[in-house]
């Protein structure tokens, strides 16, 4: 014979348990489970045990949306990166990263792919989800970013770069600078033709920024410019082949300093020049920009310009909560300011000019 089958209820999923569940659980009001989630040094310890216990136990987890609609504003910080693969952004998005971990706000990334339409559909969407703070990583926005971006009334920051006459925070350094500095290295050391390398990707509008930089160098000094533009996508490849044209060009005529806009396309170069019987910087002195790890093993190694990408991550987080926190008070909202973090020259073998010394 067989045995009645016993229906059980379906058993509730973590998911679905709401902050009230949790409120009844632990016999407190829904406000109070808000706060030990939002600011928990306002509950008892007594509470925030017995929370702790049952938040674990059930795997609640709060929603940010329900969150974020109430207060008019997520728990959030959002970020957009160009190049999210690079060790650069890498650098500065752990920056951001750790100055927030104590404050309650989480990080989101999107990847713009130095793409200004990619980043105003980046704008969008988190906007859309109520965040904190937005960070931005460029700031030359389309028209319609640029409207959204004034409309807000979140801090914004735009970070890694510095331009005049911007009605957000900036945290970073001219880009332009970075490239003078870098010219007058060489110049200082008596040359005279001096290259600079920029990537195929015409999106990576900072490189741009750099050679604009190196060309006034150059010409504030009397000097021609020289700027290339590399033809194989991939960085390394393009270094070994801007050095295998220079290996072809007449030794009175070819440039006697190189300045690629990136480390990868320098190493690339010195990598290659042995193949080619290039010996560095006798037959041409090189230096890159952005201190790679790969950039002081090279041989030579690699003179290059090293970025405070960690510390102007840090300083733009930074800087978000100092503008929360004087929202939180009803402070009147200071004026932009902008955060000069210059770069380091990193002098090493690659870019001693003839028998010149290192300046």
């Amino acid at each position: 014979m067989n045995q009645p089958v016993s229906m059980r209820a379906p058993r509730r999923k973590a998911a679905a348990h709401t902050i009230h569940d949790v409120a009844a659980m632990a016999g407190v009001s829904a406000i109070t489970v808000s706060r030990y989630f939002n600011s928990p040094e306002k509950v008892s310890t007594a509470v925030r045990e017995r929370l702790k216990e049952i938040v674990e136990r059930l795997g609640y987890v709060p929603s940010q949306v329900a969150g974020g609609l109430a207060s008019g504003r997520g728990r959030v910080v959002c970020a957009i990166m160009q190049n999210i693969a690079s060790a650069t952004f890498a650098d500065l998005v752990k920056g951001m990263t750790d100055e927030l971990q104590a404050s309650g706000l989480q990080l989101l990334l999107a990847n713009a792919q130095y793409s200004r339409e990619l980043e105003e559909a980046a704008i969008r969407t988190f906007v859309g989800w109520h965040p904190s703070a937005l960070i931005l990583t460029r700031d030359d926005h389309t028209p319609a970013a640029e409207a959204m971006l004034r409309a807000l009334n979140i801090p914004v920051v735009e970070a890694w770069g510095l331009v005049e006459d911007r009605p957000f925070h900036q945290v970073g350094f001219p880009h332009a600078e970075a490239g003078v500095q870098l010219a007058e290295h060489f110049i200082a050391q008596g040359a005279q033709r001096i290259r600079f390398v920029l990537p195929r990707a015409q999106e990576d509008f900072r490189a741009i920024q750099r050679a604009e930089g190196y060309a006034r160098a150059m010409a504030a000094a009397g000097l021609v410019p020289d700027v290339a533009t590399a033809q194989a996508e991939d960085d390394f490849e393009a270094g070994a082949q801007m050095l295998e044209a220079h290996a072809r060009e007449r030794k009175a005529r070819r440039p006697q300093a190189i300045i690629f806009a990136n480390d990868n396309m320098a190493a690339g170069a010195i990598l290659e020049a042995p193949a080619l019987g290039l010996r560095l910087p006798q037959d041409g002195a090189v230096a890159g920009f952005g201190d790679a790890p790969i950039s002081q093993r090279l041989k030579p190694s690699l003179t290059t310009l090293r970025p405070a990408r960690y510390q102007i991550g840090q300083h733009a987080a930074r800087t978000i909560l100092q503008m929360l926190a004087a929202s939180a008070r009803r402070d009147d909202p200071a004026p932009p300011v902008r955060h000069v973090l210059p770069c380091e020259l990193l002098v090493r073998d690659s870019s001693v000019v003839g028998s010149g010394r290192r300046s």
